[in-house]
């Protein structure tokens, strides 16, 4: 049979408190978006302890570069970097999900 699913793009995020528990949870969901007729993306994202990479408000959190807390003028230039490195990391999920939705409204519209 075909359900609404069918043939919609998708992609999983997951994230946890410890180190491996929403890689876990995703493995599983992948087989289940496939038994509803998704078309899951390779690239999935990851985000071990949660806690540590994102604040409350969700912005990055940045380490500061001295042990003994100073600022040492590059606390804006790591910020950037923590910012590009997840960039660079959900690109290629964010990008395959992209191509799957074009290819897929392409085909629908034959």
């Amino acid at each position: 049979g075909s359900s609404v699913f069918s043939f919609k793009p998708s992609a999983i995020v997951s994230y946890s408190a410890g180190q491996w528990g929403g890689t876990r949870a995703a493995v599983g969901l992948r087989t289940t978006l496939s038994e509803l007729g998704c078309l899951p993306v390779s690239a999935m994202i990851h985000i071990p302890k949660a806690q540590d990479v994102f604040d409350k408000d969700g912005n990055i959190i940045v380490l500061e570069a001295n042990e003994d807390g100073g600022d040492d003028g590059n606390n804006v230039e790591s910020a950037e970097n923590a910012e590009n490195q997840w960039q660079k990391y959900c690109g290629r999920c964010f990008s395959q999900l992209e191509w799957w939705a074009d290819a897929a409204k392409r085909h629908k519209e034959f």
